[in-house]
């Protein structure tokens, strides 16, 4: 097959592809359902893909999954947020990635951040300079809102889900102390039975650390009952990646290592 011949066959693949289908982010398979709907021969679609790919028109993102590039002058190439999505699932947008959509953060992270239940399969080809899938157990994958980018939809954490992710893993959201900063942003967005209700069901220092916070953020003792009642035993750090320093908060069993 010439040059003329695949350039022509691979415009009517991406113009059934992302035209009538509308698929930015396609696979193998549905190339080769597209190809069967404009006569294309379905055994030559590897190598019209392939084609295409040298050609810039589209780019792999990993073993049959493609995305329609710039280059291709058909449709919008997907966001970022899009892929990650596609290259793992399930999974959602999260950590600091969340917690920057959220208008939390002034600071842009240079990867996306993304969680995904433990036993999903995360490509190995995958950049890590720019992908960042944290694998965390099933029964605490939850906390999620869908929201339009462009013209696709996405799951990225909720307000509340992406502060309390950031007080289990401070390293992923810029550090403690940017979270901190972010609960002061958030205070009169928060919604306080959601917040109370997620922390209970993620981990016992999460609780204790979120009372900690939203005691000094004035929350009444009314309001943080069901935080308080929790039993703990043990201190637990405020910053889970600081020292094991720091004064004893007895009433929150916190060891305040937050530094000068």
């Amino acid at each position: 097959m010439n040059s003329s011949k695949y350039s022509y066959l691979g415009l009517e693949l991406l113009r059934y592809l992302v035209g009538s289908q509308g698929l930015n982010i396609f696979t193998s398979w549905d190339a080769k359902n597209a190809a069967a709907a404009v006569d294309i021969r379905c055994d030559s679609v590897a190598e019209l893909l392939h084609y295409l790919q040298k050609l810039g028109w589209i780019r792999r993102l990993k073993r049959g999954l493609y995305a329609v590039s710039d280059e291709s002058g058909f449709g919008t190439p997907p966001h970022d947020f899009e892929i990650v999505m596609a290259l793992v699932t399930p999974s959602a947008i999260s950590h600091w990635t969340a917690l920057h959509y959220h208008h939390l953060t002034q600071q842009m992270p240079n990867k996306i951040f993304a969680i995904t239940p433990t036993g999903t399969s995360i490509p190995r080809s995958l950049s890590k300079e720019h992908y960042h899938y944290i694998q965390i157990k099933p029964d605490i994958f939850f906390g999620f809102k869908k929201v339009w980018i462009g013209q696709s939809q996405i799951q990225i954490t909720n307000l509340e889900r992406t502060l309390l992710d950031g007080l289990m893993t401070p390293q992923h959201c810029g550090g403690f102390q940017e979270i901190l900063g972010a609960f002061k942003i958030a205070k009169k967005k928060l919604n306080l039975t959601k917040l109370i209700e997620y922390a209970t069901r993620l981990d016992v220092a999460v609780v204790k650390r979120l009372g900690w916070i939203l005691e000094r953020l004035g929350f009444s003792e009314d309001e943080l009952q069901g935080l308080q009642k929790v039993t703990v035993r043990g201190y637990r750090k405020l910053d889970p990646t600081g020292p094991i320093k720091g004064v004893c908060n007895r009433k929150w069993m916190i060891r305040e290592n937050l530094g000068e």
